[in-house]
């Protein structure tokens, strides 16, 4: 595995407190991705408390999290993946889905798996 576990910077202390912070690789998200059941979601606050959880640090980087899973999101729309991920089973902390350029086919995906979904006047989609 290719994840780092490092201080946690100083700007993100009033955020997570002092103390070590993961890095994690795409593989490691992936493990923890296909461990979420069918049919159900998980915010992504929750995601990375887990994978911190499993690598004994006070965090794991959201933002690196969500760049991975972007990247799962974008290589699915051009169908670079014949069995993706099941990426679109993280969502925010309000339970929209997360930004990607391929939000209907996240959407379709969270439906088929038998997710309610909610759609704003805005054009936000969110799980209920």
């Amino acid at each position: 595995m290719k994840y780092k576990i490092v201080d946690i910077p100083p700007k993100m202390e009033r955020y997570y407190g002092m103390g070590k912070m993961l890095h994690p690789d795409r593989e490691i998200i992936e493990q923890h991705i296909e461990a979420i059941p069918f049919g159900q979601v998980m915010t992504l606050d929750n995601f990375c408390q887990q994978l911190s959880d499993q690598a004994g640090t006070n965090a794991a980087c959201p933002m690196r999290t969500s760049h991975h899973l972007k990247k799962m999101a974008e290589e699915a729309g051009k169908g670079m993946q014949e069995t993706p991920i099941p990426f679109w089973r993280v969502v925010r902390k309000n339970r929209s889905l997360l930004n990607s350029k391929n939000k209907d086919f996240v959407a379709a995906k969270l439906e088929e798996e038998g997710v309610e979904l909610r759609y704003s006047a805005k054009g936000d989609i969110f799980c209920e």
